[in-house]
């Protein structure tokens, strides 16, 4: 997967934020930041509430893994593998306006790194809130760029 190529993907998981939509972030603009990261590469320090359980589904054009806690679903994350170049992640959702640490943020994103690692993926991209990227970029993850969608 291309430094270009991301876009699609991150469309696709995203389900339909035109690639086109995304551009250089600008002076004062809502950041994003575009990450890449070897798959076996990311530091592993993610951790799910004690009652939380991991699933997995197959839908289409991406797969998702969702936690649930007591049986409620509370956080989302996406991911697809192109069967070549690499992979793509989603960023981790919250569902049903449940409050998603960074510890559960992390172990969402290892989960989908390992399927996908598992398919073939060894470089992933993923775009996320400038205000994540300390967390990322800590475990591993190299900044590629700075963009926003309009």
């Amino acid at each position: 997967m291309s430094t270009q190529s991301w876009r699609e993907h991150y469309s696709l998981l995203t389900d339909g934020v035109p690639a086109e939509a995304w551009h250089p972030a600008a002076e004062g603009e809502a950041a994003w930041v575009v990450l890449s990261a070897s798959a076996q590469e990311v530091a592993r320090e993610g951790s799910l509430p004690q009652e939380g359980v991991l699933s997995q589904a197959p839908l289409g054009d991406y797969d998702v893994i969702e936690l649930s806690v007591f049986a409620k679903p509370c956080a989302r994350i996406r991911w697809r593998y192109d069967g070549e170049e690499g992979g793509a992640l989603s960023e981790v959702q919250a569902v049903a306006g449940a409050d998603i640490d960074a510890p559960t943020r992390a172990a969402l994103v290892e989960a989908a790194l390992d399927e996908l690692w598992q398919e073939g993926g060894e470089e992933v991209f993923t775009v996320v809130p400038a205000e994540q990227e300390e967390q990322y970029t800590g475990a591993g993850w190299s900044v590629l760029e700075r963009v926003s969608r309009g």
